[in-house]
């Protein structure tokens, strides 16, 4: 006996009866006396192939077999037609109502075995057909869904590039994570540590602080995950353990996601460092600067006051003695001229000193500017 199981449908016990001796020692018989008991009997289990008479009582194997291709789950089950009706047209009407074959009564057993055997192997033909289809099906979801991730690994190279501080760096793995479907938080070491995805009090940040200092750089607990680096570390809360293949492709994912952001963190983190230090610098140009600046201004101002006190207490003296220097009118107006004009001369050097008081303030303003552009 193979445990295939053949049910025979026939309202005539002794075709009953002779169909099962003849098949009997090869597969497990089940038998039906009529249309309705064979639906009834499929309804519980169905056979591997079915035998039917074609003229029963109540419904003919026509109907039976009709009904039976209309449900998803008997549409394929293999039927064939067991009649002495054997013209073409019963035959036709056979076919038309989705039988596979016509057997003739009397019944051959030779004929009636092969043509069994020969249905049963097309069935086992079209299973295998079907899971080599669905095999394939799946070798190709793979391959398209492995596409696809490294497709967002390639995007990801890009645009780390782009990132411009630990923060942006931060949002992209998180996204990534997302894309692939992975719940996932990270923490970026350095001197204000950062956490991404999850709360700074949380327990996934305890436990991302605590990881850095583990020698190990994949770490596995349950369907939870932790990728790290120096720089870095990656914790995955529901990575597809039950999935073989796809756990560990994700596992190569993750740790080529962490290799590239550890190598642009580092290369973030100089140039933060640069640019501390030019801060720095310019910081210190400027606090020298304000402090040249309003020294020369002070020393303007009292060089100025300085000048305009010799300057008037001359004209005074000059003006005061003037009456005993015996000159006449003329000469006294030339000499007051020329003291006139040595005055105006200061005045005009006062506006000078305030242009060049204002130039040195847009020097200082500008000096403002590029330490903003640098914060």
């Amino acid at each position: 006996m193979t445990g295939l199981k053949v049910m025979i449908v026939d309202d005539a016990p002794d075709n009953l009866l002779l169909l099962e001796m003849m098949l009997e020692e090869r597969f497990e018989i089940i038998q039906a006396d009529s249309g309705q008991a064979c639906l009834d009997l499929i309804a519980q289990s169905i056979p591997d192939l079915l035998l039917l008479d074609v003229n029963m009582p109540g419904m003919t194997g026509y109907e039976v077999c009709t009904q039976l291709r209309k449900d998803p789950a008997t549409q394929s089950l293999p039927i064939l037609f067991v009649s002495a009706m054997i013209n073409s047209e019963e035959r036709l009407a056979g076919f038309e109502s989705g039988g596979d074959e016509y057997i003739n009564k009397p019944v051959n057993e030779q004929e009636l075995i092969e043509k069994i055997d020969f249905q049963l192997a097309r069935v086992q033909e079209r299973k295998k057909g079907q899971k080599d289809a669905s095999e394939a099906m799946e070798v190709a979801m793979v391959a398209m869904t492995s596409s696809s991730e490294l497709g967002q690994l390639i995007s990801f190279v890009s645009d780390a590039q782009k990132a411009q501080n630990l923060s942006e760096m931060g949002e992209m793995i998180i996204q990534v994570c997302q894309s692939f479907g992975l719940n996932a938080c990270a923490y970026i070491a350095g001197a204000t540590p950062a956490f991404f995805g999850c709360e700074q009090e949380s327990i996934e940040a305890s436990v991302l602080s605590r990881s850095i200092g583990a020698k190990e750089r994949i770490i596995n607990i349950g369907i939870r995950t932790i990728v790290k680096s120096d720089q870095l570390s990656l914790l995955v809360k529901n990575m597809p353990v039950d999935d073989e293949n796809k756990y560990g492709r994700f596992k190569d994912h993750l740790a080529v996601l962490i290799s590239i952001s550890d190598g642009r963190l580092l290369t973030i983190k100089a140039q933060m460092n640069v640019a501390g230090e030019r801060r720095n610098v310019l910081g210190r140009v400027i606090t020298h600067t304000e402090k040249q600046i309003k020294d020369l201004n002070h020393k303007i101002l009292a060089y100025d006051k300085q000048s305009r006190d010799v300057m008037m207490g001359m004209v005074s003296e000059l003006e005061a003695k003037l009456f005993g220097l015996g000159l006449d009118e003329d000469q006294e107006e030339q000499l007051m001229s020329l003291v006139y004009g040595t005055s105006d001369k200061l005045e005009k050097s006062k506006e000078v000193t305030k242009q060049l008081q204002d130039e040195l303030g847009t020097v200082l303003e500008g000096l403002y500017e590029i330490l903003a552009k640098n914060e």
